[in-house]
């Protein structure tokens, strides 16, 4: 396999993101359907499936462009950081 210009300048571009919040870090699947890769306000990095229960919360929802993670009564929607 090999990794085009593109690919390689955005594995390498640095973006701030607030790591005082649960972030989303990656998206990824296959014929399995889709997982999200999350990393908490503690640096606790998670490969998750829909329907996983993790510190950040309960996956409800992975689409190709974010995460619903519900925390108790709380809903949150997680991007990719732009």
């Amino acid at each position: 396999m090999t990794t085009t210009a593109a690919t390689a300048q955005n594995a390498t571009e640095t973006v701030p993101i607030d790591l005082t919040q649960p972030q989303l870090i990656g998206l990824f699947g296959g014929a399995g359907g889709l997982r999200a890769m999350l990393r908490g306000a503690d640096g606790t990095v998670v490969i998750a499936n829909p329907e996983d229960v993790t510190p950040m919360g309960d996956v409800m929802e992975i689409t190709e462009t974010y995460v619903l993670l519900r925390d108790g009564r709380t809903i949150r929607r997680l991007t990719l950081p732009q």
